[in-house]
C-alpha cells in the first residue's frame, strides 16, 4: 500500500517534468521560427522595394543570419540549456509547498542502495509519512505554461502575415526564392520584355548579363526588344563607355499597347567597349557588356582548270577576282582565307533560276583556309552561268564588312568552219572525184564527216552514205587544216542523170561534251556519160580562157575610154 502511493506521487513528479520539457522545446521552437519567417518577410520587404543586386542581398542576408544567432542565443538557447531530474522536480514542490527534505529523502529511501545507509525502520517511517501526505500534493501547483502560450501566438502572428503575403504575391515570393540563391531573376512587372536582339546576338533578357554582345569596331547595329503586358509608348537603351555615356529612344513598330509589341532603335558606329541597359514601362535588364571586336578580313582565291581539250590553251593561273569567264566544262576551285577562324562559311548561288547553298569546308585545323567540297557542285563542271556570292561569319558571330560576290560566265566557243570544192562538177558514174575541204576552229576539231545524198528523177531519193574523213580529233596547233577525199562513185551504181549532193559537217572538239556541228554548203555533183564530162570541161576551159582574157586586159588598159 505504501510502496503503491509513492509510485503515484513519483508518476505524478514526472508528468511535471514532461510538461515543464514541453514548455521549454515549445518556446525554443516559436522563437526559432518565428525569428525565421520575421527576418524572411523583413528582407523579402527590402528586396522587393530596393531590387538588391546579388552583393547587396549577401549583405542583408549576412546581417539577417547575424540576427537570427543573436535571436536564437538570447530567447531559444536558455530553454534549451538543461535538463531536469525527478529529485529535481521533488526539491521544486518542497519549496513551493513548504516541506522539508522528507519527499526528497523518501525517493533516495526507495532506492536499492538506500538498505546500505543505516536503519530501515528510519527509512520505512520516513516512506510512510511521505506516501500519507502525497495524496495532499498537487505537484503542478505554481506551473505556469504562459511564456509558451505568448511565444506560440508571436510566431503564430508571423505565420499569418507569412501565408497571406504567399497568398497575395505567389509570383513575387517564388522569384525571392529564386533571388536568396543569388539569381539575378526580377520580381514581376506590369510590363514583361519578351525577347531582346542585339545586332545578330539574341539575348535571354533574364539573364542579360550572362550574355557578352559582340559588334564589330566601328559598325552600327540595331537593337531589338520585345515586349508584352501594359506597353508604353517606348523604351530606353542606355549606353555607357569610357567615352561617354547616351541614352537612345526604342520606338515600337506597332501601334497596339497591348501584346508583344517590337521596339527597335538604331545605333551608330561603336569605337569602344560599353555597358548597356534596358527600360520597358516598368521593367528593365541587368547591365551587360558589349565588346568591339576586329572584323574579319577575308582573302579569296579562284583557280580554273579548262576542258582537256583547252588545255595549254586557257590560263588555269590563280587570281583573286571573283568575275572569270570560262569555257563550258571548266573546274573551278575557290579557297577563301580569313584572318580570324570562321564558324561559318557558305556559298549562296544562283544557276539560271535555281538557287542551291554549298557548305564550304576546312583546310586547317585553325578554321582560317575555307575551300570548295570535294562532292559534285555546279563548280566541278560549268555548265551554265554562277552567280554567287560568300556568307561568312567568325566565331564572335561577326561578317566581313564587305561580302565578296562573284560572277562566272561562259566563254562562247565558236563552231568550227567548213567549206568543200570539187573541181569537176560533172562526173562519170564510175568516176573517183576528188573532194577538197578547208576547216579551222579556235579550239580543235573532233570529226569530219561527208554526207552524200543520190537523187534520181524527181524527188526521189536514190541512196545515202557517210564518210569519216578523220582518223583522230584535230587540235588546235593543227589548225586550219585542208585535206582532200577521194569520193568512191562505182559501187553505188549510178546512171546518167544521178545527182550527188555532198555537205561536210565539222563537230567542234568539246572533251567529254557535245561540239557544235557545222556544215558546209551543199557541192552539187552531176552523173554523166562521157560526152557530157568533155562538153563540161569544154565549157570550164573556154569560161577559164574569157576570165584569163578578161584579166589581160585590165592588166594592159585595153578598151579603156580615153
Amino acid at each position: 500500500m505504501t510502496r503503491s502511493k509513492l509510485n503515484q506521487l513519483r508518476w505524478q513528479l514526472q508528468k511535471l517534468r514532461q510538461a515543464r520539457r514541453s514548455v521549454r522545446l515549445g518556446s525554443a521552437l516559436a522563437v526559432i521560427v518565428g525569428s525565421l519567417l520575421l527576418a524572411l518577410l523583413i528582407v523579402f520587404g527590402l528586396d522587393v522595394t530596393l531590387e538588391m543586386n546579388a552583393f547587396q542581398r549577401v549583405i542583408v542576408f549576412a546581417i539577417a543570419i547575424a540576427t537570427l544567432i543573436w535571436a536564437w542565443r538570447k530567447f531559444a538557447a536558455p530553454w534549451l540549456g538543461g535538463s531536469e531530474s525527478t529529485l529535481d522536480m521533488a526539491m521544486m514542490v518542497e519549496r513551493r509547498h513548504g516541506i522539508e527534505s522528507d519527499l526528497v529523502g523518501a525517493l533516495q529511501f526507495e532506492s536499492p542502495e538506500a538498505t546500505k545507509w543505516g536503519s530501515a525502520e528510519l527509512e520505512t517511517a520516513v516512506i510512510d509519512y511521505v506516501a500519507e501526505l502525497g495524496g495532499d500534493i498537487d505537484v503542478f501547483d505554481g506551473f505556469d505554461s504562459g511564456p509558451l502560450r505568448r511565444r506560440m501566438t508571436g510566431a503564430a502572428i508571423v505565420l499569418v502575415i507569412a501565408i497571406v503575403t504567399a497568398l497575395l504575391a505567389p509570383r513575387h515570393l517564388f522569384t525571392f526564392m529564386q533571388r536568396l540563391a543569388l539569381s539575378d531573376v526580377h520580381y514581376p512587372t506590369q510590363t514583361t520584355i519578351e525577347s531582346i536582339r542585339i545586332g545578330a546576338v539574341e539575348i535571354d533578357p533574364s539573364h542579360a548579363a550572362d550574355t557578352v554582345v559582340k559588334i564589330g569596331y566601328g559598325q552600327p547595329f540595331d537593337v531589338e526588344v520585345t515586349a508584352s503586358g501594359v506597353v508604353p509608348t517606348k523604351g530606353m537603351f542606355s549606353l555607357a563607355g569610357k567615352s561617354g555615356a547616351t541614352e537612345v529612344e526604342l520606338l515600337p513598330l506597332a501601334e497596339a499597347i497591348k501584346g508583344d509589341v517590337p521596339f527597335v532603335a538604331q545605333l551608330p558606329r561603336l569605337m569602344e567597349p560599353a555597358v548597356y541597359q534596358i527600360a520597358i514601362g516598368d521593367c528593365w535588364t541587368d547591365k551587360a557588356k558589349i565588346e568591339v571586336m576586329p572584323l574579319p578580313t577575308i582573302e579569296t582565291e579562284m583557280s580554273v582548270t579548262p576542258p582537256e581539250y583547252a588545255i595549254g590553251l586557257e590560263s588555269g593561273e590563280s587570281a583573286r577576282g571573283l568575275q572569270r569567264a570560262v569555257l563550258e566544262g571548266s573546274e573551278v576551285a575557290l579557297q577563301v582565307t580569313s584572318s580570324k577562324p570562321l564558324a561559318i562559311a557558305r556559298l549562296q548561288l544562283t544557276v539560271g533560276e535555281e538557287s542551291e547553298t554549298i557548305e564550304m569546308v576546312a583546310a586547317d585545323d585553325q578554321k582560317l583556309v575555307w575551300s570548295l567540297p570535294q562532292a559534285d557542285t555546279p563548280f566541278a563542271s560549268v555548265a551554265a552561268p554562277i552567280r554567287f556570292e560568300l556568307e561568312m561569319q567568325d566565331e564572335d558571330g561577326l561578317a566581313p564588312q564587305f561580302i565578296p560576290r562573284g560572277y562566272l560566265r561562259l566563254k562562247n566557243d565558236r563552231a568550227p568552219q567548213i567549206a568543200a570544192s570539187a573541181i569537176h562538177r560533172v562526173v562519170l558514174p564510175t568516176a573517183t572525184p576528188v573532194i577538197a575541204f578547208r576547216t579551222s576552229d579556235d579550239y580543235g576539231v573532233a570529226s569530219i564527216t561527208l554526207q552524200l545524198k543520190v537523187e534520181r528523177g524527181e524527188d526521189e531519193e536514190f541512196a545515202m552514205e557517210s564518210y569519216e574523213l578523220l582518223d583522230s580529233p584535230l587540235k588546235a596547233s593543227q589548225l586550219p587544216f585542208s585535206g582532200e577525199f577521194r569520193l568512191p562513185l562505182s559501187e553505188l551504181k549510178l546512171e546518167k542523170g544521178d545527182s550527188l549532193s555532198v555537205t561536210l559537217e565539222a563537230r567542234d572538239w568539246r572533251g567529254r561534251g557535245e561540239g557544235a556541228v557545222a556544215i558546209s554548203e551543199p557541192l552539187v555533183l552531176e552523173v554523166s556519160d562521157e560526152s557530157g564530162v568533155l562538153a563540161a570541161i569544154s565549157e570550164s576551159d573556154q569560161r577559164s580562157e574569157e576570165q584569163l582574157t578578161e584579166i589581160i586586159k585590165r592588166q594592159l588598159g585595153i578598151g579603156e575610154a580615153r
